[in-house]
């Protein structure tokens, strides 16, 4: 028994060891280079003695080359605060955190650990929101969902509503159908970013199918929201990239940004789920963490990852859809993102367990979030539609 418990010993140490080396050789050059400048970084924000301009364009340079290397996203973020940039390093902390980064201390150079400022603003300014529904597409090959354009007028419309969502109409995109191709999601997703300012809320609602992360097809493990002009044989092409989107979310400078995600990656198994391939997976956690970019940023999907997200034939709309919108309209008070996901958490899984007898259960992340952007509140600015006995602005 000692004998074999020697061996056994000995075998895990050399496969260990026989797993360390093939680990270290099939690092890309570009990782071995980015980790290069990323040591040349360490040191001198060592020394105490820092360029941060300069060390913020080879942090850059580093996350360029390798975007899965915290340490690169990490010493962006500090150079970042370090020049007082804001935006920047909020993006950057949240890039950071992704990546598996739990300390952001860079050294002992002068201004290397800033402190960012985390209390969101006291008031909302303003208001605005892209509201995206699919459920016809170009490419006869990809199956028609019934609600996905119903879904988004409705939801659109409880925003636009004076006593609920209390946006102003034209702060409101709505793109359904042929209007919500990868080039007018963009061009609608750029016009509030250059509109937004710090204390604003900005609010992003998709309704379509997504499609799986799928290492063995080409898709390099990345996922994607099928717009209206998606090919199936060309996703990389018109398809958009959750990573891509979420980093340019990320940019937006609104401190309070919700995003909503009603998409499945799975196949048209049964009537009624929103489907595109045979592999049915809801929307993983990491890619939904991509939309955290800071304190007030919330993502809540409409299912786990192992979960389709259904539509329902006798509400006429999701089931997630439907009771986000009864939860908008509850309360004396609008309610805030975590009370707006206790409800939805409560009844889309009752009622999708009811009518199809599956599983479906919405997500908020971070879940460990106060959750407490409220998104009826009215605007201090702009030209929002005001009601005499809504609640001001808190």
């Amino acid at each position: 028994m000692n004998t074999l418990r020697a061996r056994s010993s000995i075998l895990f140490v050399t496969l260990s060891l026989w797993i360390g080396a093939v680990a270290a050789e099939a690092e890309s050059p570009q990782c071995a280079q980015a980790r290069a400048i990323i040591s040349e970084l360490q040191a001198a924000y060592g020394a105490g003695q820092m360029d941060h301009s300069s060390a913020l364009r080879k942090a850059k340079t580093a996350t360029d080359l390798c975007p899965a290397l915290g340490d690169a996203w990490k010493y962006a973020y500090c150079s970042a605060a370090a020049l007082g940039d804001k935006r920047a390093a909020a993006f950057y902390q949240g890039q950071a955190a992704f990546n598996g980064v739990t300390r952001l201390e860079c050294g002992a150079a002068q201004g290397a650990k800033p402190a960012l400022e985390t209390a969101l603003p006291k008031t909302v300014r303003e208001k605005y929101a892209l509201v995206i529904g699919i459920g016809k597409f170009k490419d006869s090959a990809i199956p028609s969902l019934q609600f996905t354009a119903k879904d988004a007028r409705d939801f659109a419309a409880a925003l636009t509503d004076p006593r609920v969502g209390r946006f102003s109409p034209s702060h409101v995109t709505l793109l359904t159908d042929e209007k919500a191709t990868r080039a007018n999601i963009l061009n609608a997703l750029n016009d509030i970013s250059v509109k937004a300012k710090e204390d604003d809320l900005v609010l992003l609602y998709f309704s379509s199918h997504g499609s799986p992360r799928q290492d063995d097809t080409g898709l390099g493990g990345v996922g994607y929201i099928v717009t209206y002009d998606t090919s199936v044989k060309s996703l990389w092409l018109d398809a958009l990239e959750y990573e891509d989107l979420s980093r340019k979310v990320a940019w937006i400078k609104a401190r309070r940004k919700v995003a909503f995600l009603d998409t499945c990656f799975s196949g048209q198994a049964k009537p009624g789920a929103k489907a595109l391939f045979l592999d049915a997976r809801g929307i993983d956690e990491k890619t939904a963490r991509q939309f955290l970019s800071g304190e007030g940023t919330y993502v809540i999907t409409s299912s786990r990852a192992s979960e389709k997200s259904f539509e329902s034939e006798s509400l006429h709309n999701s089931y997630f859809t439907h009771f986000l919108i009864e939860a908008l309209k509850s309360g004396p008070e609008p309610l805030t993102v975590r009370q707006i996901f206790d409800r939805v958490s409560r009844e889309v899984p009752a009622a999708v367990m009811q009518e199809k007898g599956a599983a479906q259960h919405p997500q908020l992340l971070p879940e460990d979030g106060m959750g407490d952007v409220r998104i009826g509140v009215t605007p201090l600015a702009g030209t929002a539609p005001v009601d005499a006995a809504s609640p001001g602005n808190p």
